[in-house]
């Protein structure tokens, strides 16, 4: 496990317990419209990971059923693992930075969930991931952030950023610019 990895394993083992909405044993923290983006920095590679409820990313929290409902899940999947660097997480093109691995799920609450019902105690959260690889180290560039501008539903954004120095940002723009 890198060192990074274990960083973020720590980041988000913390975050299980934090929260001021507690749906169901398996999701954890659940707070519809807040997200946390956690950005880890280690010499040329930057790791993505963000969870939050699927509300948040695609108005909904059951399975998709319908057309529409699958769509929205499609069209959310797509921008995460087609566009993440050039709508989502924009980076200085000097910095020669291309996606690696990539993942964006819905991860649904066993407890609340029977397939395809639109229940009120269904819950379910995105899971998304990525690792971008640069050619030079991205440290002390600029970034921007877009996630609110194309996930409306998402009210609240906090980034934690870990690198040299561990900070965090609570987004209140659209786009938010920050260096890493």
């Amino acid at each position: 496990m890198t060192k990074l990895t274990l960083v973020l394993a720590l980041i988000l083992s913390s975050q299980a317990f934090a929260g001021e909405h507690q749906h169901g044993k398996s999701l954890g923290a659940h707070e519809h419209g807040s997200i946390k983006l956690e950005m880890a920095v280690e010499g040329k590679q930057i790791e993505i990971d963000i969870d939050g409820p699927a509300e948040s990313f695609i108005g909904f929290e059951y399975a998709p059923k319908t057309a529409k409902e699958k769509k929205a899940f499609k069209d959310a999947q797509d921008l995460w693992k087609k566009d993440l660097l050039t709508k989502i997480i924009m980076l200085d093109a000097k910095l020669g930075c291309s996606l690696g691995e990539v993942k964006f799920e819905q991860e649904m609450d066993d407890d609340h969930h029977e397939k395809g019902k639109k229940e009120s105690g269904t819950h379910s959260d995105i899971e998304a991931e990525a690792k971008i690889n640069c050619a030079q180290d991205p440290k002390g560039s600029m970034v921007s952030v877009a996630l609110k501008k194309h996930f409306p539903h998402i009210k609240k954004l906090q980034i934690d950023l870990v690198g040299s120095e561990t900070k965090t940002i609570n987004v209140t723009k659209d786009v938010e610019q920050f260096k890493l």
